[in-house]
């Protein structure tokens, strides 16, 4: 989905979850519309369960797929009880009682992830995503263990330890979790957070803790 240029600040969300609890995003330009009789081709027609002013949930009754415990769980927060979801269910912004939808913003896209991360902690469960090597992920530096590649500006270094920052060391008093990472070529950086990393470059501990799976292409 391109993005408009004239509003770079500007985009919409769209979000697809199915029964295996496999999420998908797509994110874009704040005007483009789905057509939601697209999204679930073939026979049946699909029902819109408005979560919020801000966020709709479409999917199919009757639908002869798996059950969407995450969904159902979902829109019974929001007051919608005893749905019976199943197969894959799409969010969008707000549809009007018509076929087609914008995205949701981006606040409200936190939102909507929000609620699902709250069900999946309840349900001991968790969203996977798949994920492209070329794809860039969100990687914590407490996922790094001796051995690990890190990549910096495009150069590999090889994690050995991490280190205490001086106690009167000033940056300290603004990131107080901030340490030393050495690595084997002598090279440190100041490790806190996280860092942005290619996906096929992310650690293992990454895979680990997030439960999202490297596409093989």
């Amino acid at each position: 989905m391109p993005l408009d240029l004239n509003r770079p600040y500007e985009v919409s969300c769209f979000s697809t979850l199915h029964p295996d609890r496999l999420v998908g995003e797509v994110v874009g330009d704040p005007l483009v519309i789905w057509e939601l009789d697209d999204l679930f081709p073939g026979s049946g027609t699909y029902t819109t369960v408005p979560l919020d002013a801000e966020t709709d949930m479409h999917y199919r009754p009757g639908d002869p797929g798996a059950p969407n415990t995450v969904a159902q769980h979902l829109a019974a927060l929001y007051g919608f009880d005893d749905l019976d979801v199943r197969g894959p269910v799409h969010f969008t912004g707000p549809s009007g009682e018509t076929d087609r939808a914008f995205g949701m913003d981006t606040d409200t896209f936190g939102v909507l992830y929000d609620r699902l991360t709250e069900v999946c902690t309840s349900l001991g469960v968790r969203l996977w995503r798949k994920i492209h090597p070329s794809d860039t992920v969100s990687v914590r530096y407490t996922d790094l263990t001796y051995g690990d590649t890190f990549w910096d500006l495009n150069h590999a270094h090889r994690f050995l330890r991490f280190e205490d920052l001086p106690a009167e060391s000033k940056t300290l008093d603004r990131i107080p979790e901030a340490r030393y990472m050495v690595c084997d070529d002598e090279e440190v950086f100041l490790a806190y957070g996280t860092y942005e990393c290619r996906a096929d470059r992310a650690p293992a501990g990454y895979w680990q803790r997030t439960g999202n799976q490297l596409l093989n292409t």
